[in-house]
């Protein structure tokens, strides 16, 4: 993992190895020894880092420079869905009215 895409994202999130730590179930230990040995992990805490801190896996490990997790259906708000809906719909003017809360 990309140490300084760690630290990014946990300055973006306001959280510190602690706060980290609590989020993902392990100890601050284990996120401070992640920072200094050149973010040396398991792939499943690279997975619970990514989803605590609302990043993608691919932009931790430097595939990416993109922050933004893969969009899944499961993980949009209902003002998102609203959006989509009224795109299928071919209704663009709606979908603008809802993005602009009118």
């Amino acid at each position: 993992m990309r140490v300084d895409r760690l630290q990014q994202a946990m300055k973006k999130s306001g959280h510190n190895a602690t706060s980290l730590a609590e989020m993902i179930g392990r100890t601050d230990r284990t996120i401070r020894r992640i920072i200094s040995e050149d973010g040396n992990t398991s792939d499943e805490t690279v997975v619970a880092i990514a989803q605590a801190l609302e990043v993608s896996t691919d932009y931790l490990l430097g595939l990416s420079d993109d922050p933004t997790p893969q969009m899944r259906v499961d993980n949009l708000t209902d003002k998102e869905r609203a959006v989509l809906q009224a795109m299928r719909r071919d209704e663009p003017m709606e979908a603008i009215k809802i993005i602009s809360g009118g």
